[in-house]
């Protein structure tokens, strides 16, 4: 964007004066006006301007293409105040707020919760069918391998199998920076040849570097919105310094080039170093301290899930099946689950925002049945206290299942409510240990969330 162009743009808006505040999505910059009374198109912008003016009531727009926000980076200089407001915020929060990961996660998540929470509902109705079936006196396992039963499962996995792309795009919109950059980067590693090479089949080393054989690691919600941001910033830096000639390109190749590369470096010697010991320490402390242990990973799983080292959890848990015939891990699993549903439906009780409170009855059901994403990202990361109250939820009530040693006999879904018949073992008290020790955890985080909620109920949500 040039001078001229630029200059036309501020007479159409009436001056700098004139435009309440800015804002840039989608490849679009809008100026917000104060007054649109006087609001006339110049001649000459007709022909060097693509925009659309919408005037509603009192209110006047200007939407102008700007596809490398360049417009919309010379106002926010020139002091045009940055409309904070956008289509995948709720809410706004009033006053000034320091900066919290976990909160910045939450609104990473909160646009695609729509999605996930459907995909979850799918895969619920396909647990429920699949356990009908297990529990049937009739034979109806045509019905389980059947290909429509194999599409819906795949529709139903879909959202995970893409949720790096989707974390990724919704980074770099939060971001404002490129878009398509920042899905490419959460591509990586679903590309085939990439997948093949961190199979597992083989050691493997970039640069001299090993890099950990865990795709699921590589791939977690942390590293992909760290890598986005590390984009971002990279890409307002070379803006800045870039020709015209290499306007919009050099900062993808940088990225392709060097940042990318520079994440692999530093993030395959820390999984292939967490790769070896996790499993050893896991192991370790369940032999030494089970109760301790199971406490802390029922306190702890929604930050192993974070950085994508729950997946390291599942060749345990069938070790433990198949040496011990039974499971302490899965249960861990469950109770922090149910923690989070107990945290998520407290948070919705209290909340006066009924988009929020939606969200979050639905986040406790999805977290109930084995799909904690929404509890977890959406509802409870707003605020630490909640995420806080849903760890020691979860803590009280792994404590008593550590006590109580409590077990599963299958590895079933690992952590819904459907899988309770797989406590129910033969003379012993498993089963109603394992009901009192959920309805701990649910009763203590929803306890702590809902006083904690009504502490700060005169602050606004994000």
């Amino acid at each position: 964007m040039n001078d001229r162009q630029f200059e036309e743009i501020l007479k159409l808006a009436g001056g700098k004066g004139n435009i309440s505040y800015v804002k840039h999505d989608m490849n679009t910059t809008t100026l917000t006006l104060r007054n649109h009374t006087d609001v006339e198109m110049p001649r000459s912008a007709e022909s060097i301007l693509d925009l659309d003016i919408r005037l509603t009531g009192d209110q006047g727009y200007i939407a102008i293409k700007d596809e490398f926000a360049l417009l919309y980076k010379r106002l926010t200089d020139l002091g045009v105040a940055k409309d904070i407001s956008s289509p995948l915020q709720e809410t706004r929060r009033s006053g000034k707020k320091a900066f919290s990961l976990l909160g910045f996660i939450s609104d990473v998540f909160r646009p695609l919760m729509p999605v996930i929470l459907g995909a979850a509902v799918l895969k619920i109705v396909l647990a429920i069918i699949t356990l009908f079936n297990v529990y049937s006196s009739t034979d109806s396992s045509s019905l389980m391998e059947s290909q429509t039963f194999m599409i819906f499962k795949s529709i139903g996995d879909s959202v995970n199998y893409l949720l790096p792309i989707l974390v990724a795009f919704s980074t770099a919109y939060r971001m404002k920076s490129n878009l398509y950059v920042a899905a490419a980067i959460g591509g990586l590693m679903l590309y085939p040849q990439m997948t093949y090479l961190l199979s597992g089949q083989e050691d493997v080393h970039f640069l001299g570097v090993p890099i950990v054989s865990q795709t699921s690691f590589l791939s977690a919600t942390i590293w992909i919105i760290l890598a986005v941001c590390a984009s971002s910033f990279l890409e307002r830096v070379v803006e800045r310094r870039e020709p015209k000639l290499m306007k919009g390109i050099l900062a993808p190749a940088l990225t392709f080039l060097i940042l990318i590369p520079l994440v692999l470096m530093v993030l395959g010697p820390l999984g292939t170093w967490v790769n070896q010991l996790f499993p050893d320490i896991i192991d370790s402390l369940l032999n030494d301290a089970p109760v301790v242990t199971i406490m802390l990973m029922a306190a702890m799983m929604s930050i192993l899930m974070i950085t994508g080292l729950h997946y390291l959890l599942v060749p345990i848990m069938i070790n433990e099946l198949m040496t011990n015939g039974f499971s302490l891990i899965i249960p861990a699993i469950l109770i922090a689950f149910v923690a989070q549903s107990g945290a998520s439906l407290a948070a919705g009780l209290r909340t006066k925002e009924a988009e929020f409170r939606k969200l979050a009855f639905w986040a406790t059901g999805t977290a109930l049945l084995g799909a904690p994403e929404p509890a977890m990202y959406a509802v409870n990361m707003r605020r630490i206290g909640y995420f806080f109250s849903a760890m020691a939820g979860g803590a009280v009530g792994g404590l008593y299942f550590g006590i109580s040693f409590v077990k599963a006999l299958v590895i079933g879904g690992a952590g819904s409510l459907l899988d309770i018949p797989f406590y129910i073992e033969a003379d012993t008290l498993n089963l109603l240990h394992t009901c009192i020790g959920l309805l701990l955890a649910f009763a203590v985080s929803g306890a702590l969330t809902y006083w904690l909620a009504g502490r700060t109920s005169h602050t606004k949500h994000v």
